[in-house]
């Protein structure tokens, strides 16, 4: 929570159906942070995101340059910007789980790419 309100992902919906950051506030009135466009900023986010700094961080399941998503920022006014573009080997693909914040990094999994293409962990700096 932050400024009472909530914040949260959808994997479809948005402007072009790839999915949203939205902002619901204690009241239920709710809005669309960001929508995702499918290109280069990501689609699917399927994770919860992590607040740090007034900053939401997050993953999209596909989508970026390579079609294996991305490590995004989205500020709470709705400005966002790529992290990290997975590129399927050797750093992995479909990140589906939520980040995880340690000392100033940002940790993942994803759930494919990797050498055996069984996935990989990854840190992102913000």
């Amino acid at each position: 929570m932050l400024d009472g309100s909530l914040y949260g992902t959808t994997s479809g919906g948005g402007a072009s159906g790839k999915g949203t950051v939205f902002k619901v506030g204690l009241s239920g009135t709710g809005s669309a942070l960001y929508s995702f466009n499918g290109g280069v900023d990501g689609a699917s986010p399927e994770a919860g995101l992590v607040l740090a700094n007034g900053t939401l961080y997050g993953t999209t399941f596909a989508g970026g340059a390579k079609g294996y998503g991305t490590v995004y920022a989205v500020s709470t006014s709705g400005k966002e910007r790529q992290l990290y573009t997975f590129q399927g080997q050797p750093d992995g693909a479909n990140p589906r789980a939520g980040l995880l914040l340690f000392n100033g990094m940002l940790y993942g999994t994803t759930s494919a790419g990797g050498a055996s293409n069984d996935g990989t962990i990854f840190k992102v700096a913000p």
